[in-house]
């Protein structure tokens, strides 16, 4: 175990001090010293780290943490930083074996709850791992993300690895009469002539977006062009409440939806060729060779970025995060309930295959 040296300390005060802009700076200073005050915090303390939920370092967490040892520091508090401490954290327990008999283990947890984020900070028994003290406190997510915007840019990496939250959903209604019934979209899902389609989004950031459908025919239909889409506003595709209407049985459709700091650009003409060239081949058929659909798309949405940042499709349902679920009503006078699929990551790629019939 080493101590902080005093070089160390000041140079994160600079850091902190110099870090997000002015409004946001003293938010995080004011959450993050009145959860240090809560705490009792004399004798020597061992600083394990700040984790999120799922006990995993994150950038929002590596910023804050900063802003905690600095805290620390202009409180005159006698801490120590282990050598090395676990990445993540199984099941976001405080490692307090890095503590000892004769020291207290400090640690905490950053949780995401909407539009809050939630310090969680405690102090553990280093003998016995038990809780001695907690505290939480609240602030707003906007002040965290644009803390870890501002680093981002300092370090040269731009937005483009920041994660983006959307909020998405798929809305499909079938006419029956006069009656509009909503259906569930699916991985292989099998819909009718006459069915509509209509997305709906929402995101936490600044970002662009294009959604699309492209038939096994080699046919294409926008549902959202590839323009830059604004954080808090709702947008719909194609419109709010207009629709893609089904009415070409027997294909196979994949309805594409993605979002990025940058997506296609320049790339987008040759991206269509290729899956042009894919279909004429019959390397793609129906729900053949779909794997090769996806990956043209992955390789050529990476071309537009300097540093290889992963990216995949995701199908299936599997990784969904269920989000908020909103009341739709049409001017027709539909009126359905849809549960968001929620995602967050610096890239994102959806899909879903189905066949008209």
């Amino acid at each position: 175990m080493r101590r902080c040296i005093c070089s160390f300390l000041i140079f994160l005060v600079g850091c902190a001090a110099l870090g997000g802009r002015p409004g946001n700076r003293k938010e995080l200073v004011d959450a993050v010293g009145e959860g240090l005050r809560q705490l009792d915090l004399t004798g020597e303390i061992v600083w394990v780290g700040l984790r999120d939920a799922a006990g995993k370092e994150t950038a929002s967490t590596q910023a804050i943490e900063e802003y905690i040892l600095s805290g620390l520091v202009r409180m005159g508090v006698s801490f120590s930083i282990p050598e090395s401490v676990p990445s993540t954290w199984p099941d976001g327990v405080i490692p307090w074996e890095e503590g000892a008999p004769e020291r207290r283990v400090l640690g905490g947890q950053l949780v995401e709850d909407g539009s809050w984020g939630y310090l969680r900070l405690s102090v553990v028994d280093g003998a016995r791992g038990d809780k001695v003290q907690a505290a939480v406190r609240g602030v707003e997510m906007r002040h965290i993300e644009d803390e870890v915007a501002q680093r981002a840019r300092a370090d040269g990496k731009g937005d483009e690895g920041l994660p983006i939250e959307v909020e998405l959903h798929w809305v499909v209604l079938r006419s029956e009469g006069d009656i509009r019934r909503q259906i569930e979209l699916r991985e292989e899902s099998t819909l009718r002539e006459g069915d509509q389609l209509q997305v709906r989004f929402r995101l936490n950031r600044d970002a662009q977006v294009y959604a699309f459908l492209f038939s096994s025919e080699g046919e294409r239909i926008s549902l959202v062009t590839d323009e830059y889409r604004y954080s808090g506003l709702p947008y719909y595709g194609p419109g709010e409440n207009s629709w893609v209407t089904m009415t070409e049985p027997d294909r196979v459709y994949t309805a594409y939806f993605m979002v990025g700091a940058r997506l296609l650009e320049e790339n987008s003409a040759e991206f269509f060729e290729r899956l042009d060239e894919l279909v004429e081949q019959r390397q793609v058929d129906r729900y053949v060779g779909l794997e090769k659909q996806d990956a043209t798309l992955v390789e050529f949405v990476q071309r537009s970025f300097v540093n290889g940042l992963p990216i995949r499709v995701v199908r299936g349902m599997e990784e969904v995060t269920p989000g908020r679920v909103e009341t739709m009503v049409y001017t027709d006078g539909s009126r359905i309930q849809s549960t968001a699929e929620k995602w967050n990551a610096p890239v994102i790629v959806r899909a879903f295959s189905f066949s008209v019939q």
